[in-house]
């Protein structure tokens, strides 16, 4: 009798330490990403939205078994801030120029015009892509990297 009680007395007492609702997942967030060594302080900077990451499923969605597509969100759309070349240094002669470093790289078909047009923008697109940005805008690191952009002493 007495280790029945006991048993019920310890239950009730754990029963008494649960919460009634479970608790939302607290995380901390996300950090931004520390400024590169090899930008400039007076860097010009863009912000770009890069779209969600969905994928489509099929689930079931009654007792007979009829199967509806459903959207699943494997990464949300975020806004991204990066450095640029800035808007005194994009002149047509810079823009002609990443024409020609897109064209040797395969990523440019178009002509050399100077004009930052569609076909231009889809080349930087796919060059950025690869390295996790995903923008048609120039980034200030892609520009280095095609030789567009010096790098200072300090980052080499």
């Amino acid at each position: 009798m007495f280790r029945s009680l006991s048993a019920l007395a310890l239950v009730t007492l754990f029963a008494a330490c649960q919460t009634g609702a479970p608790q939302p997942e607290v995380r901390r967030a996300d950090t931004v990403a520390p400024a590169l060594a090899h930008v400039p302080a007076d860097a010009c900077w863009a912000t770009d939205r890069v779209p969600a990451l969905t994928e489509t499923q099929f689930v079931a969605t009654g007792p007979d078994g009829a199967r509806a597509p459903q959207d699943v969100v494997l990464r949300p759309a975020e806004e991204r801030l990066f450095a640029v070349p800035c808007p005194a240094q994009m002149d047509a002669g810079f823009t002609e120029t990443l024409q020609r470093a897109l064209s040797a790289r395969g990523l440019y078909t178009g002509a050399i015009t100077g004009e930052m047009d569609a076909q231009t923008s889809d080349a930087v697109r796919r060059f950025q892509a690869p390295q996790g940005l995903n923008s048609a805008i120039l980034s200030l690191e892609g520009a280095q990297q095609l030789g567009l952009v010096t790098l200072p002493r300090a980052a080499l």
